[in-house]
């Protein structure tokens, strides 16, 4: 019968070059290792080795087997990862939903070092506008939501106020509102806006619409994508607005009111009650960290 440890000695002998280089790396003695791949052998049928020369060469037969061969060492060493990380109580997956407004640079960032951290921990990434995260949250289909704050609270959910993101009202530079100074909301009337609502066509408090000519997206990139063909204006975080400004394709519009760019405030969303394990703590504290970083 096979054993793990018969093609680990397949494996270390065709890499190291021969029987008593294997031997060495396992602790064993040579005539160990030598019996263990006489064992395989015997057990497939096939000659793995031609050993007419001083040190044993894989035959074609051998090297046919050889790939299959490390990658069920890799499945073995997968498997015994994965019932490590059970014993550690870590969740087998997470689902995260995050406003696409907030996920590059705050939530990307974090995502390689959690991968690397809890690497048999699956995560579902999902997008969703803001005014549709807390109901997602409050059914249990998202363990945690990454949004603009909403000025109403809900029993089911827990909010964690995590810091703020800066917006700013940009058009395209060929836009009829480029160049202009906006003294009040009623300058922008004649102006078509484009703002972001969730599905049940409820927008953000934060950054309600101005204008009674508008535009909805459900995702702030759509929103950019609308401004850059010149439809309309749009209230965009300056994370994704400032390198198109730079670049002179946008241009930020001179809205006097605006003294500063707003800094709309920004929740982690998660449900009462929920079972927070290992991954999802470490998540959670490292969203925190990422999005109130100054």
């Amino acid at each position: 019968m096979l054993s793990l440890e018969q093609i680990n000695m397949l494996v270390l002998s065709a890499e190291l070059g021969s029987f008593s280089a294997c031997a060495r790396r396992l602790g064993k003695v040579q005539s160990a290792v030598s019996h263990g791949i006489n064992s395989l052998e015997l057990d497939l049928g096939v000659a793995l080795f031609d050993r007419s020369s001083r040190s044993p060469k894989l035959t074609a037969e051998g090297e046919r087997l050889l790939r299959s061969a490390k990658s069920l060492l890799a499945q073995s060493h997968e498997f015994e990862q994965i019932a490590e990380s059970i014993l550690r109580n870590e969740e087998s997956g997470l689902t995260i939903a995050v406003d696409d407004a907030l996920l590059s640079p705050y939530i990307s960032s974090v995502l390689p070092q959690f991968a690397l951290t809890f690497p048999y921990v699956q995560i579902e990434l999902v997008s969703l506008a803001s005014p549709d995260m807390v109901s997602a949250v409050a059914t249990g289909h998202i363990d945690i939501g990454v949004m603009f704050a909403e000025i109403e609270a809900h029993k089911q959910v827990d909010f964690c106020y995590v810091g703020g993101v800066d917006v700013i009202a940009v058009c395209h530079r060929g836009f009829s509102l480029a160049g202009q100074r906006v003294s009040s909301e009623s300058d922008l009337v004649p102006h078509r806006q484009i703002t972001v609502r969730g599905t049940r066509k409820k927008e953000s408090q934060a950054l309600i619409s101005m204008t009674p000519n508008v535009w909805w997206c459900s995702s702030n990139y759509a929103a950019l994508e609308l401004v850059r063909q010149k439809i309309g204006w749009a209230y965009l975080p300056t994370s994704l607005a400032q390198p198109l400004i730079e670049q002179g394709e946008l241009c930020k519009i001179d809205v006097v009111f605006d003294h500063k760019p707003w800094s709309v405030p920004v929740d982690l969303v998660s449900k009462k009650g929920a079972r927070r394990g290992p991954a999802y703590e470490w998540l959670f504290d490292a969203f925190k960290q990422a999005l109130s970083a100054p």
